[in-house]
């Protein structure tokens, strides 16, 4: 038999040896998305190629060189700065307004009332992307930074910086992530088992597992078939390691009670899988089927998260099955050094606090049932007052360039200036510049709009095509400017129609334009993978549990725990953080983690609890199934929750709170909807939990 196990062992080594060699790493191949990750019909992603026909190499990414000095920027100071910053050669992947050629009076708009701040507007190449935009805005940082004298506040800012201090945030966190991961799940499994082979086997497992992972992601990417993105990896490997570890404890524990009754260790390991592989293959099959409802958004950074999920969610669920029951196979009795099983001992472990607990629920079911949903239900009201952020530099450190640049320039000028958005008017017909000025009037007096500007002659060579710059009022990335945009596109025709033309469109380019698409695609997506994955999730449930009530409770019971973590988690948000939005990913990322993960617990129960009814009561069956699983789980769950914190070590602010929230709704189900809930209505429901399948 310990054939079997060797070929398990060696067949992981081989292919991860081989996959080293001759594929790639995943990080290698991390691109930026295309058009914002938005598709190509989405209204600003044509008015950009409209834009770039009537108006070629007129476009690019604004990127802003801002200075600020407390005791006020004399001129000498700012053309030094502005030469230095001309003379960097990038080849013409950055233009530079040439400052020190214009007039006095003309560098005066660039300069704040009070003398203190003053910005040099810039444009990146829209050919640049990801890690290539990095390098070359870091390059210039570094060369120009040089030059600057210490009293003087050189930060680089607007899209194309933001874009860039993101790429860096990513891969610097990277490192530090996988480290504090294994180093945290390290430190929990001694302190909660006090076993040092049972340890390392998991991080073991999980370490060739993220091997093989890695480079199956790095080949796949690699020949064109997807693209990855530094988040996807980060949360992908906190999930692998933890999801490993999590299937490691839930065959200890049935291979410590098997190895009791069992003088082999062999035959106690192949009856062990045969408790275990269908909760862990259910398990592994939900986080697949949850993952795979990403391929059906449109947002591309939706569907970028889908293959490098389901990859590393298929691998998690073969090694389930093979790498780590071969490896504790190997390792035999020692595993559990210094507190080693003896065949013949008695299997009923002394009462725990599992055993409390659940003798508790099981006698007083009405009362936890009706405590913990209005517990539920009180924090899921707090959803109602669910706001959305679309501004990435909010996420950003306080003190990154990008960040300070940009709220230099709010103070000192408008924040619609940022980011402005850009007004093409196509026409068949010649278009004067009275026609021209009674549209700009109309834009002009929506509310959202603060003006509307132009450098030189708007018009194109032939006269049918004109483009303005908008400046909105206020934030360009906050949502009162997506509703200016779709209120302008909506008014297009009485814009034109005031204007006396005819056979005139008018497209709206930009930041907040391409944002306002991003909304309306992230809600529909949303709808699509909650709505989509909750009925698969159902569906595989009813296979498990060969019943129709078990799979609704359990869906249902989850769901209703997911509502309750993110209503929560906004309100401690706003207590103690002051916020007042979050990440507009998060809502859905969380969606999809909590629930996939959190049914899992579920399966684990209710699969014990089916086993055990074979034998005894339902009522003891229930019993007997929370008190043996009870420990299990709350370990892993414990483990699970403490590897999403470490993403709150991060320097985004999207990463913490997603990790917060994951780390709290983990908890929420570990320790009152698995052990407290789900017992609570299983005994008030009796047999008929279990309808059809009554026995």
């Amino acid at each position: 038999m310990k054939r079997k196990w060797w070929i398990a062992v060696i067949s992981w080594l081989l292919v991860t040896i081989i996959l080293s060699a001759v594929a790639p790493g995943a990080k290698e191949f991390t691109e930026a998305n295309k058009n914002a990750g938005l598709p190509d019909d989405a209204a600003s992603i044509i008015a950009d190629e409209q834009l770039e026909q009537y108006f070629p190499q007129e476009g690019g990414i604004p990127l802003f060189a801002v200075l600020f000095k407390e005791e006020g920027l004399t001129e000498q100071e700012i053309l030094q700065i502005a030469t230095a910053i001309e003379a960097v050669d990038t080849e013409g992947a950055v233009e530079a307004l040439p400052i020190t050629k214009l007039q006095p009076e003309i560098r005066q708009t660039f300069w704040s009332a009070d003398k203190k701040t003053f910005f040099m507007p810039l444009t990146a190449s829209e050919e640049l992307e990801g890690n290539d935009l990095n390098a070359i805005i870091s390059s210039m940082k570094e060369q120009v930074a040089q030059q600057v004298d210490k009293s003087i506040e050189l930060s680089w800012t607007g899209p194309a910086a933001i874009a860039s201090d993101a790429v860096e945030l990513f891969s610097r966190a990277d490192v530090v992530l996988l480290l504090s991961t294994v180093g945290l799940i390290l430190v929990l499994l001694l302190i909660i088992y006090r076993s040092p082979l049972l340890t390392f086997i998991p991080l073991v497992a999980a370490a060739i597992v993220y091997a093989a992972v890695d480079r199956l992601i790095g080949l796949f990417a690699s020949a064109g078939w997807f693209m990855t993105d530094s988040q996807a990896l980060s949360i992908m490997t906190i999930l692998l390691f933890a999801v490993v570890t999590d299937y490691s404890l839930l065959i200890f524990s049935r291979y410590r009670e098997e190895l009791k009754r069992h003088q082999s260790v062999d035959a106690a390991m192949v009856e062990t899988m045969r408790y275990v592989k269908e909760p862990i293959f259910y398990s592994g099959s939900t986080i697949v089927l949850a993952v795979a409802t990403l391929f059906f958004t449109v947002y591309e950074p939706y569907r970028n998260f889908a293959p490098v999920f389901a990859i590393a969610a298929g691998a998690m669920l073969i090694a389930g099955l093979t790498l780590l029951p071969a490896l504790f196979a190997l390792i035999g009795r020692k595993a559990f050094w210094p507190v080693i099983p003896k065949y013949g001992e008695e299997s009923v472990e002394k009462a725990t606090v599992w055993s409390k607990v659940a003798s508790t629920v099981t006698t007083k079911p009405l009362r936890f049932f009706i405590t913990i949903m209005l517990l539920l239900i009180i924090s899921s009201a707090n959803l109602l007052s669910l706001g959305k952020s679309y501004d990435l530099i909010d996420s950003f450190p306080e003190d990154l360039s990008s960040r300070v640049g940009y709220e230099r320039l709010g103070d000192a000028f408008s924040k619609g200036s940022l980011a402005p958005g850009t007004l093409l008017i196509v026409s068949e017909e010649l278009l004067t510049m009275d026609g021209l000025q009674a549209m700009i009037d109309q834009v002009e007096s929506e509310p959202g709009v603060e003006k509307v500007t132009t450098q030189g002659n708007p018009l194109s060579a032939d006269g049918k095509s004109a483009k303005f710059s908008i400046i909105f009022t206020g934030n360009p990335y906050d949502e009162k400017a997506f509703d200016t945009v779709l209120t302008l596109r909506d008014q297009e025709k009485s814009i034109v129609k005031e204007a006396g033309l005819t056979k005139t469109e008018l497209y709206f380019a930009g930041e907040s334009a391409k944002y306002a698409d991003l909304r309306d695609i992230n809600s529909r997506d949303s709808w699509l993978v909650m709505g989509l994955m909750t009925i698969l999730i159902t569906i595989m449930l009813g296979l498990q549990t060969r019943s129709v009530i078990a799979p609704l409770l359990m869906i249902g019971t989850i769901v209703l725990s997911y509502t309750a973590t993110l209503g929560l988690s906004l309100y401690l948000f706003d207590v103690f953080l002051g916020l007042e939005s979050i990440g507009y990913r998060i809502p859905l990322y969380t969606f999809v983690f909590l629930v996939a993960l959190g049914v899992d617990y579920s399966i684990m129960l209710i699969a014990r609890i089916r086993e055990e009814m074979k034998m005894v009561s339902f009522e003891d069956a229930v019993r007997n199934g929370l008190e043996r699983t009870g420990g299990v789980i709350s370990s892993a769950g414990i483990i699970l929750a403490a590897t999403f914190l470490v993403l709150t070590t991060m320097p985004i602010n999207e990463l913490k709170h997603f990790g917060f929230i994951m780390a709290l709704g983990i908890l929420i189900d570990t320790f009152i909807v698995r052990p407290l809930l789900i017992p609570a209505i299983l005994m008030l429901l009796g047999k008929r939990s279990f309808w059809p399948t009554l026995k």
